[in-house]
């Protein structure tokens, strides 16, 4: 049950705010520990390697070992705030010189401070005009709230859980796409139900088939000669422009309404298809492609990032973003699930043009052959894999609610406005 504004009132009314206190009051900081590394002198390896705005690369090795706050140095975010500013770096990892590197001190829980930051006035701490900087010098004067170190741990866990159940559902989505995956690059580029089809011919089929019988009679059970090397019997090869389009609704911003959902390219997450930010049109101030709910949406520019994504609403976007439809509602899967691989991605990275700032097109991405199969087939993939991809969608919806409560009640319960009880009360009102 929603609680009555008249009730939240009654919660919070009379409570007087926690006192606040110096950023250096607070915190460790550990910055002299920072060591950068050139891209190209990166060895690939298991340890995240953090920037201004989060994990930049994996390597194989670290510097740090335990649970630490960042807070971004420089950088375009520090203004913009498209990611957060403050973030957790929790067991082995690296950090280069554009966060800093801060841990609570004896008087202080690190996760709250991690909290209280994103409500606290970092804006008034910046300095440089063209490029933001965060001093360490202006960074340990910025005022935060400070109560006793037991309510900062009830704070930190209170907002920790939702932030762990949010984190519950993105692994969720991340299980889901990977099984669509699969089963596509299982159907569609190993072929393995031809391969079973043709080995329990010849005698020679070991083991469980890798699709259910109804299915395994879809697929033949040979291989013919094509333009791309071997490909089913009976099936053709054919651009990707026979079964998909490129949707160019142009909208002026004097057609959109505020509250329009707008999606640019810093909120499409790269190598998922899950999209759950999004921002308003308001601020809208030149033209964008319209898309609706379900439509692909695809980065054009710098396409080696991986930004492709299921539109989980009706919107509009950047004109970097290219809007994909299927031509036929039975091709959807097929197509989301092609336009998302990492192979068609690199494909798109290398017909790109443009040194600094390289695009793709939709004009090259169409003429990407692929193996087709018969429509039956295309209609039984899009049966068995809608379900995962809608439910990434409801996934989204849980997402969004979550992150909503808890944006809701952080800076409430960081500055003393609504005391932990009440919290309780009113995720327990809302449950």
């Amino acid at each position: 049950m929603q609680p009555s504004s008249r009730t939240w009132r009654s919660w919070v009314m009379g409570s007087d705010l926690y006192p606040q206190k110096p950023l250096m009051e607070l915190v460790e900081i550990y910055d002299s520990m920072r060591v950068p590394i050139k891209k190209s002198e990166r060895k690939p390896g298991p340890f995240p390697y953090y920037g201004a705005s989060g994990i930049a690369d994996y390597i194989d090795s670290y510097v740090f070992d335990g649970e630490y706050l960042l807070l971004s140095e420089d950088g375009e975010n520090l203004k913009t705030q498209n990611t957060p500013l403050a973030f957790m770096a929790t067991g082995k990892f690296w950090v280069n010189n554009h966060a800093h590197v801060l841990k609570g001190n004896a008087n202080s829980n690190t996760r709250f401070i991690c909290y209280a930051l994103q409500i606290s006035d970092v804006q008034s701490a910046l300095s440089g005009s063209t490029r933001p900087k965060l001093t360490q010098g202006d960074m340990i004067r910025i005022p935060v709230f400070a109560p006793n170190q037991a309510t900062q741990r009830a704070i930190a866990h209170i907002l920790g859980t939702l932030d762990d159940k949010i984190e519950c559902n993105r692994r969720m989505n991340e299980t889901l796409e990977k099984m669509a995956q699969a089963i596509f690059k299982s159907w569609f580029v190993d072929f393995d139900p031809v391969r079973w089809n043709m080995d329990a011919k010849n005698g020679k089929a070991v083991g469980k088939p890798p699709v259910p019988p109804e299915i395994l009679k879809r697929f033949p059970d040979s291989f013919q000669e094509s333009e791309l090397g071997l490909i089913p019997k009976g099936w053709e090869v054919g651009p990707l422009s026979s079964i998909a389009i490129s949707h160019r609704r142009l909208v002026q911003p004097s057609d959109i309404t505020p509250e329009v959902p707008y999606i640019g390219l810093e909120h499409m997450p790269r190598q998922s298809i899950s999209l759950e930010k999004w921002g308003c049109a308001e601020d809208v101030k030149s033209s964008k492609f319209s898309f609706y709910q379900g439509e692909i949406l695809f980065g054009k520019l710098r396409p080696y990032f991986h930004k492709v994504g299921s539109a989980p609403v009706d919107g509009v976007c950047s004109t970097d973003i290219l809007v994909l439809a299927p031509k036929l509602d039975y091709w959807a899967s097929f197509v989301l699930s092609l336009v998302s691989s990492q192979a068609f991605v690199s494909y798109t990275d290398k017909c790109s043009s443009g040194t600094k700032m390289p695009r793709t097109n939709w004009k090259d991405m169409g003429k990407y052959l692929i193996s087709l199969p018969p429509d039956g087939l295309a209609m039984v993939f899009q049966q068995h894999t809608s379900n995962l991809f809608n439910r990434v969608l409801f996934v989204i919806g849980q997402i969004n609610r979550l992150s909503a409560l808890r944006d809701t009640l952080l800076p409430k319960l960081i500055s003393g406005e609504l005391r932990i009880k009440d919290a309780e009360k009113f995720i327990e009102a809302l449950s």
